[in-house]
């Protein structure tokens, strides 16, 4: 997986503050007896302070290019490469402590016919939409992504089993409720959710496969935990 690395001959920005003391130091000291000496000095504390602009310059770039790289242009959430670091800290901080939680999938239902009735405008508005309700539901210590055209996913951290029905089902009712302005009209959407619970013992592989897995069998009227049917609960 690529990755952005600041460039490594560089000198650390933390390398330059003893120098930089050294070199006031050694300024303090010559000041009133070599002009020359004192004139080198003053030099190289400038250079010094010039060296650290930069190198602080270039790691807000980088911090700034690795933000880009992890995010989806269009809603602002985390992109595919981005979500699978989140799964990835996830997985391993279940490993270490045992924590516990949901991987939620979610896909816009129809969406196909959004684009082709009122163009992909109107599209990008509702995915817009959308994407903002999942980021308002979700907790601090959640993660929600896009990881495709119309494809959401949304890691909950300290989740039970027991939870998900209902937290998915709200999150199902708050999208159909969901009214996106478009011209004249107000745009309507639903989608369909898959839900798969993670502990210590679980991979990133076979999580989304469950996942994968409810997602489908939500297209037809019931959820499917992680490989196992549920009758969902009305609100």
């Amino acid at each position: 997986m690529y990755q952005i690395q600041p460039n490594r001959k560089s000198l650390p920005e933390e390398d330059l503050a003893p120098l930089r003391d050294g070199l006031t130091r050694l300024r303090e000291q010559a000041e009133g007896r070599d002009s020359e000496v004192q004139d080198l000095v003053d030099q190289l504390i400038l250079a010094t302070a010039e060296a650290e602009r930069r190198i602080s310059e270039q790691r807000a770039r980088i911090s700034y290019l690795e933000g880009l790289s992890n995010s989806d242009e269009l809603t602002g959430l985390l992109n595919r490469r981005g979500f699978h670091l989140a799964l990835g800290a996830a997985l391993a901080r279940a490993q270490r402590h045992g924590e516990t939680g949901l991987l939620v999938l979610c896909d816009l239902d129809r969406f196909k016919a959004v684009n082709d009735r009122h163009g992909h405008l109107a599209g990008d508005s509702v995915l817009r939409s959308v994407a903002a309700l999942l980021r308002k539901e979700i907790r601090r210590s959640d993660a929600v992504a896009r990881i495709g055209g119309d494809e959401f996913a949304i890691l909950m951290s300290d989740t039970r089993r027991s939870q998900a029905a209902d937290r998915v089902l709200r999150l199902k009712a708050r999208i159909r409720d969901l009214e996106v302005p478009w011209q004249a009209r107000r745009l309507r959407a639903s989608a369909s959710f898959g839900a798969a619970a993670y502990n210590a013992g679980s991979n990133a592989e076979g999580l989304l496969f469950l996942a994968d897995q409810a997602l489908y069998a939500d297209k037809r009227p019931k959820l499917v935990l992680g490989g196992r049917a549920t009758t969902p609960r009305a609100n």
